[in-house]
């Protein structure tokens, strides 16, 4: 019932927010502190102000233990670039940034003071196949430290 509800919420707000594309687009992250949230009040989907040219994901899948978020993807279209979800990110986690990925298809950003991880990948045809992800696709995964478990923390 809370993906249903979670679903209609980001299908409702992403046709708010849909707009003529004159300004420089600015890709839209999901708000982390959506992450062990298990109350009714977590109602801001969406990290930073809404503009009309901002880009925001085509998807958004929450992992759930009970009624708490653990995890989130958000999954962008093929036509956003992966660069601009990256400074995206970095616009607000740099400093947790792992550079040990920079030469990878992967990036991470490990954000100890809030407790969770921050992965952004591309899908290719690989992952076409297996998870039935147009290749192209860009996601961005947000998981509390402790995954299904952090959820048991408060």
């Amino acid at each position: 019932m809370q993906r249903v509800i979670a679903a209609l919420v980001l299908t409702l707000g992403l046709t708010h927010f849909q707009g003529a594309k004159e300004e420089k687009s600015r890709v839209v992250l999901p708000d982390p502190k959506l992450l062990r949230c298990g109350s009714s009040n977590c109602s801001g989907l969406w990290l930073g102000g809404r503009q009309p040219s901002d880009v925001f994901p085509k998807q958004l899948h929450l992992d759930l233990n009970q009624n708490c978020v653990y995890g989130l993807t958000a999954f962008y279209d093929k036509s956003v670039s992966i660069h601009d979800i990256e400074l995206a990110i970095d616009e607000h986690y740099l400093e947790s940034k792992n550079l040990d990925f920079e030469k990878t298809r992967m990036r991470l950003w490990r954000v100890e003071p809030e407790k969770f991880a921050i992965q952004l990948s591309e899908a290719d045809k690989k992952d076409e196949k297996r998870e039935a992800v147009e290749a192209g696709t860009k996601y961005v995964i947000y998981i509390a430290f402790g995954g299904r478990t952090a959820c048991d923390t408060p």
